[in-house]
């Protein structure tokens, strides 16, 4: 057994009072006490340890239900101790050692704690962990997340023994873990049922689409016969027509050239005109105009000087304010010196003082001290008698006589040593003044160095400010450029605007209705889908057509398009409440206006539909047809007359004429050039008002801007130059102080080199004066060692005389004394007389001008704060005078502006002003004549389109908008791709017997009765028919065998009937196949996708409960023979077995678990009795748990229906497997518990409110096996 439960330990859970420790358990421990004493609440703090989930394994509702009703401190915890052997190795990461037992096995302690929030908290080996870790350390000793594989509660076998098969299969899904694929099986399978039924509906959808394409197939090959048939007949027709047509063409093409040319001229010649008025009127503005400009000038240039001035008077300002800051900063910089001599003097005058003081207290001391020495001294003069020392005194005569010549010596040498130690003295006092004076120099020599610096940072800074001038000067040199070339373009495209201004006649009219109508339309705009009037929204290409196109329209050309009614009746309703003009709408969503028919493109001549000759977005193409309906535009009134009346058939038309006649199908006629040119006027207004509202911006704000920015630009421009200037004067001036500051500092080093040549010659001649000074006291002791010997000679009778044996020594030591003493007192004299003049000169230092220099400083920093003031004004008057300068400079620009423009349009008058009437009657009168000839071309070619149309022929008519405008440029001129744009006419209404015939004409051809301008397209023909077309013979033969061979293909044609919407049915058909192929595919690839993922999700759960139940299927039978064999011989045993329901999906089935017992036969498991049923189910709980074995197995109360005999045979089966397994049963029975090694009791105390414990060791008692003792322990 790897592991055991050692101990368990609990504190205030449940009825358990304070800390309590049940153990050491043994391998097999009973727990008994009667009912209500607290076992199962042990039973329940195993589980709450060893459970992954104990809140919801364990009785209670929350976890603070787990503490002691009386518990003082309100929390609880258990801890189960697990003992490990040495042989099984668990983890060091969990196991600890502890020394509680003999055998020093080791340990682990799992905890776990609720605290009084409820919150739970665990521990392992006493340290906190998370519940991942907590349950991790678990698993390392093989208890496993099921604790129903080692914890048996209580009546949970009587639940396992009554189970049906199904149940018994969810508890061995449970057990095995499978059943954690049940959900995402049950789905699988669920979708995958109705994947299948989509996958057949989709399969049956696919045939019939497939059957239904094979018949389309057939009857689209029946009709492809026809269609070729009708298409050849078709393409013979549409070419005879069109080399027809090509014939006509060219004939008016030769017209219309001239006619161009003669047209363009006239209208060249009615643009120049101008009235005398006019010009008169003009001429006066601009003489107004230019004295205000010229009067303007004159103030801008004074203001302009005035700017100047103060600008030059501002930079000088500049100059002095820099000039007062560098003079006070040089002030300021040798004040502080000044400041700082005068403190260092002072410190030194202190010092000085202290010292004198000093050295007088010295001298006062020293003379004490002489007097002292004095009272206890005694002299030769007092060691001697009279006798004696007269005697004394004739030989000190005799000896200074003798050793004149050596002292003469030593006096010379003393005296040459006295003048050499004043040498020296000398030349220390003047290495020190030598030294400080250098110091002072190399002092000033940094501040020059420094100030020199500063000067170059600056000159430095004045550099990079002149190149940025410099740079700036060049941008702006460059801006200025730029302006003045965008003032000169801005000048060539308003004298091209004032030229299409006077190319234009429109006139602007002054009527309040028109301003009332134009402001209500603006309104109007604002609302959602008003898209404006008809004559802002169409554009006439050829100016010719304009009164033509003018009459046709008639009342609508001031008619307001819009999207919907709706639009239109919110419109009506706004004019109303504004009491403004009426308005004609036209709403799109309900307006009818049947399409141009084609035929009215073929009369010939210059006849055309209105509809092509003008432009206009396809959005309102209903508007348009609406508008224009049928009508017919022609340049002539002859050939108007011609198709509108003059139709074979007897059809007529409602035409228009160029000059704004219009011819009703009734006969009415109805013109009028004058009106018609009013109205006409239109159409010109809004490119007008275009060119007006560019010109305003050129000459009022662009241009005006443009003069202003270059004023501006010139002014910032003078501002750099006067900048750069001043600052190359400013580099100049600070390149002289440099200048001047490094001769200050050359002059500096120069002296400092001399200080340091002369403390060079004052340090040789002090150490001459040291070896002098060495040389003197060598020569000074060899004569005073002579003297002496010569007195030793000549007083040595008298020494022992007098008994005095260093008679001369002590006479040398008198005048010693007193020598140094006089020499120590002059010393003290000497240095106390020289402080004092040191002291009266610094004196004389200290009171040195500081004052004038501070009086200096004040007046300079008055003078920098009135210089200041001053530039404070000077610019503010600067300011003011550059605003003035820019309102100036801007009506200037704006006076130039009106000036420019009305120059122009007085020279455009004059240029006019000449013999215009002349030339335009000239004109007029061959452009009549080439009319006239245009118009007979175009009624034949009108009267070939309208054959055409009458009998279907689709001759190609192309609308303006669709060639577009490429074919009215001049490079085109003589390409006859495209026949010129012309209108087609309405048709009259026909009689009734020609209504059945036309109701069945094709849609094609009825789009002859549309309205709108149009082209014919010849592109179409070959170049043999282009040449057809240009011969009269060949194109009366071509005619000719066109009409047989039609004539053969209509009878071919009158013999087959097919069915024409066939091909329709096939694209159909086609596009609902694949269809229907796509949704098959989708369905079929997801019936795959799920039949996969079912597959793997079935073997997963297949795979986990086999795995599981096989281990099972073979413990069961085992463990239950071992329940079941009898005592005496042990071949008399039970059997059970588990057999499946199903064996390819185990848990779709049931599982079917018999048990027969000993000497029974095989029945159900329903059919046993209690205590067989009980045993059969703990056979299967010791099998679940043998197929994942635990270190211990507890049960509780298992035995409880057993009778003696069932609880013996448990008692001997736990008996004989705790060697492997540790037991922990709680029981009532004594045939139960009286088999093992260890007691624990459990008690009430009424007292104390709680559970108490109580153990007995068992294991030293004998235990009756086999009727024989044995000894618990023995296994």
């Amino acid at each position: 057994m790897s592991s055991r439960i050692e101990r368990v330990e609990l504190f205030n859970f449940k009825s358990y009072s304070g800390h309590v420790t049940i153990g050491p358990l043994k391998d097999f421990t009973c727990i008994v006490g009667p009912n209500g004493s607290g076992k199962s609440n042990l039973m329940d703090a195993l589980c709450f340890v060893l459970s992954s989930n104990s809140t919801a394994t364990l009785r209670g509702g929350s976890p603070t239900d787990f503490i002691h009703r009386g518990a003082q401190q309100r929390e609880c915890f258990v801890t189960v101790v697990l003992r490990h052997s040495r042989a099984d190795s668990i983890g060091s990461s969990i196991v600890g050692v502890k020394n509680g037992g003999s055998d020093n096995m080791p340990e682990t302690s799992f905890t776990r704690i609720v605290d009084s929030a409820g919150r739970i908290k665990h521990k392992v080996n006493g340290k906190p962990v998370g519940e991942e870790d907590f349950v991790s350390a678990l698993r390392k000793v093989n208890i496993g997340p099921r604790v129903n594989n080692f914890l048996v509660f209580q009546n949970e076998v009587q639940s396992v023994s009554k189970k049906k098969a199904q149940e018994l299969t969810e508890f061995l899904e449970r057990v095995s873990g499978s059943i954690e694929f049940k959900e995402e099986y049950d789905r699988l399978k669920k979708t995958g049922e109705l994947a299948k039924i989509e996958l057949a509906k989709a399969a049956a959808a696919r045939r019939e689409a497939g059957s239904a394409l094979t018949v389309a197939r057939d009857q689209k090959k029946e009709t492809e016969k026809y269609s070729e048939t009708m298409k050849r007949i078709s393409e013979e027709r549409c070419n005879e027509a069109l080399v027809e047509l090509l014939s006509i063409e060219n004939r008016i093409r030769k017209q219309k050239r001239q006619l161009a040319l003669q047209s363009a001229e006239l209208e060249k010649l009615m643009k120049t005109f101008t009235s005398a008025q006019d010009a008169e009127e003009m001429k006066r503005t601009y003489a107004e105009k230019n004295k205000s400009y010229l009067e303007e000038i004159n103030q801008n240039r004074k203001d302009i000087s005035d700017l100047r001035n103060l600008r030059s008077s501002l930079d000088n300002a500049m100059v002095r304010l820099e000039h007062l800051k560098r003079s006070h900063d040089e002030k300021r910089r040798k004040m502080e010196s000044v400041l700082a001599n005068e403190e260092n003097r002072s410190r030194q005058k202190e010092r000085i003082e202290e010292e004198i003081r000093k050295q007088k207290a010295l001298l006062a001391a020293f003379d004490g001290r002489c007097k002292e020495e004095d009272k206890n001294y005694t002299s030769l003069s007092d060691a001697l008698n009279k006798e004696q020392l007269k005697e004394y005194g004739r030989l000190r005569v005799a000896s200074r006589c003798q050793t004149s010549t050596l002292r003469q010596q030593v006096d010379r040498v003393r005296g040459e040593q006295q003048s050499m130690s004043e040498g020296k003295k000398q030349c220390l006092v003047s290495i020190e003044n030598i030294t400080m004076q250098r110091d002072n120099l190399l002092v000033e020599v940094q501040r020059s160095d420094a100030l020199i610096t500063e000067l170059q940072q600056r000159q430095e800074e004045l550099r990079e400010r002149a190149k940025e001038l410099s740079k700036n000067s060049a941008m702006k040199q460059a801006e200025i450029t730029h302006a003045e070339r965008r003032n000169r373009e801005a000048e060539v495209e308003l004298e091209k605007i004032n030229a299409q201004l006077g190319e234009l006649h429109f006139i602007e009219e002054n009527d309040k209705r028109e301003a009332k109508v134009t402001e209500a339309l603006e309104e109007l705009k604002v609302l959602h889908g008003v898209r404006g009037r008809l004559v802002d929204l169409c554009t006439i290409p050829n100016n010719k057509y304009r009164h033509a196109v003018t009459v046709a329209l008639g009342k609508n050309l001031e008619a307001v398009v819009v999207d919907t009614s709706e639009t239109a009746h919110a419109c009506v309703r706004y004019l109303k409440e504004r009491r403004l003009p009426p308005l004609t709408f036209l709403p799109l969503n309900s307006v009818n206006g049947s399409a141009v028919d084609d035929r009215l493109r073929t009369l010939g001549g210059t006849c055309k539909p209105v509809v092509d000759v003008i432009c206009f977005d396809a959005s309102i193409e209903a508007a348009v047809r609406y508008a224009l309906g049928q009508t017919l535009v022609c340049d002539t009134m002859g050939e108007g007359r011609r198709i509108a009346y003059g139709q074979s058939s007897g059809e007529r038309f409602k035409v228009v004429t160029c000059d704004g006649t219009v011819l009703r199908r009734n006969g009415v006629v109805q013109g009028g050039l004058a009106a018609t040119r009013s109205r006409a006027q239109k159409w010109d207004k809004k490119k007008y008002e275009d060119l007006r509202a560019a010109q305003k911006r050129l000459i009022e704000g662009t241009n005006g801007w443009f003069e202003s920015e270059l004023s501006q630009l010139r002014h910032e421009l003078q501002g750099m130059q006067e900048g750069l200037r001043f600052t190359e004067q400013r580099q100049k001036a600070v390149k002289e102080e440099i200048e001047r500051a490094r001769s200050k500092v050359e002059g500096l080093r120069q002296k400092v080199k001399q200080q340091e040549a002369e403390l060079h010659a004052v340090e040789e001649r002090r150490a001459s004066y040291e070896e002098g000074l060495k040389r003197c006291e060598k020569e000074l002791e060899a004569g005073l060692a002579a003297i002496k010997r010569a007195e030793q000679e000549l007083f040595g009778d008298f020494q022992k005389r007098v008994n005095i044996p260093n008679l001369l020594e002590y006479e040398q030591n008198d005048l010693r004394r007193a020598n140094e003493r006089e020499e120590q007192r002059q010393t003290l004299l000497m240095l106390i007389g020289k402080l004092e003049l040191s002291l009266n000169s610094n004196h004389g230092h200290v009171t040195f001008g500081s004052k004038d220099l501070r009086a200096e400083c004040e007046e300079i920093e008055s003078l920098i704060k009135k210089c200041e003031a001053e530039l404070t004004a000077t610019k503010k008057v600067v300011k003011e005078k550059e605003v003035k300068v820019n309102e100036t400079g801007a009506r200037v620009v704006q006076l130039r502006g009106d000036l420019m423009k009305l120059k122009e349009r007085r020279d455009q008058q004059d240029r006019r002003q000449e013999d215009e009437r002349q030339k335009l009657r000239q004109v007029r009168q061959v452009v009549r004549i080439l009319e006239a000839g245009c118009e007979t071309f175009r009624l034949q070619r009108m009267n070939v389109v309208r054959r055409c149309q009458m009998e279907n022929v689709p001759i190609l008519l192309k609308p303006v908008d669709a060639v577009g405008k490429k074919r009215l440029r001049p490079s085109d001129a003589d390409d006859l791709s495209f026949s010129e744009p012309f209108a087609l006419i309405e048709a009259d209404t026909p009689d009734p017997s020609q209504q059945s015939q036309q109701q069945d004409r094709r849609p094609a051809l009825k789009a002859a009765a549309e309205d709108g301008r149009v082209m014919i397209d010849f592109s179409v023909l070959s170049e043999n028919l282009r040449l057809v077309a240009a011969n009269d013979a060949q194109l009366s033969q071509y005619k000719q065998r066109t009409a047989s061979l039609l004539e053969t293909l209509q009878r071919t044609v009158e013999s087959l009937g097919p069915n024409l919407r066939a091909a329709t049915r096939v694209v159909d058909c086609e596009a609902k196949l694949a269809l229907c192929n796509a949704q098959f595919d989708a369905v079929h690839k997801r019936v795959r996708e799920i039949d996969s993922n079912l597959m793997k999700v079935k073997h997963l759960r297949t795979k986990r409960f086999f795995e599981t139940y096989n281990k099972i299927a073979v413990h069961v039978g085992n463990v239950y023979k071992g329940l079941t064999k009898s005592d005496s011989d042990g071949l008399v045993h039970g059997i059970a077995c588990l057999n499946l329901e199903n064996e390819d999906e185990p848990y779709l089935g049931g599982t079917l678990y018999n048990a027969t017992p000993p000497m029974k036969r095989c029945t159900e498991i329903e059919r046993l009795s209690g205590g067989e049923r009980t045993m059969a189910a703990l056979a299967l709980l010791f099998a679940v748990h043998a197929t994942s074995p635990t270190p211990f197995f507890v049960l509780d109360e298992v035995d409880a229906a057993l009778d003696a005999a069932n609880v013996q045979r448990l008692a001997k089966y736990t008996r004989e497997n705790c060697n492997t397994t540790q037991f922990i049963v709680i029981s009532l029975m004594d045939q139960l518990y009286h088999m093992a090694d260890m007691l624990v009791g459990v008690l009430k105390d009424k007292e104390r409110g709680s559970s108490s414990i109580l153990t007995m060791d068992l294991s030293s008692y004998p235990l009756v096996v086999g009727g024989g003792n044995k000894h618990i322990n023995d296994h």
